[in-house]
């Protein structure tokens, strides 16, 4: 009985150090971080066309943030509407972040396909949307950039889109 009460005790004291660290983050943190993220992305800038980004209300971003380049984030609606004016599918980015301790962070990308579909019927679906799952199961984790909070800066100290 002793054990499982001590067993429970520090269960309980990790889920309040994980939920003060989330708190530790603020929501400017967090729109920063996604910014510095999007123009991380080297291989984006060497490609052509927009890169649709669905943030899923997560972010401040404001949409203009990146108003004259390739990136383009907007809502999902929005980029069904472009998906069915131009006829073809999307490839859409959305990102996460994971605070590893109080002065990491890391942020992932993740892509899905989206198809808009042109409908008269108020009851079919507005798109087809496939996901890409990225990681394997069973593979170790590499988080695709990751941050820490260096001289009150965040700083990329990790990046699958830089060469090094």
């Amino acid at each position: 009985m002793k054990k499982l009460s001590k067993i429970v005790f520090c269960l309980i004291l990790f889920q309040a150090t994980l939920v003060q660290a989330q708190e530790e983050l603020s929501q400017n943190d967090i729109d920063s971080l996604y910014v510095k993220a999007l123009t991380e992305r080297i291989d984006w800038q060497l490609s052509s066309g927009y890169k649709y980004v669905d943030l899923e209300d997560q972010t401040n971003i404001p949409e203009n943030k990146f108003q004259n380049g390739m990136i383009k984030i907007l809502p999902r609606n929005q980029i069904i509407s472009i998906s069915r004016k131009q006829g073809k599918e999307l490839t859409v980015y959305t990102l996460d972040y994971s605070i590893i301790s109080k002065d990491t962070v890391d942020i992932n990308f993740h892509q899905y396909y989206l198809k808009g579909l042109k409908t008269k019927n108020k009851k079919s679906p507005l798109a087809i949307i496939s996901e890409n799952k990225c990681r394997q199961p069973g593979t170790s984790y590499i988080p695709d950039i990751r941050f820490a909070l260096v001289d009150k800066r965040w700083k990329i100290i990790q990046s699958k889109f830089q060469k090094h």
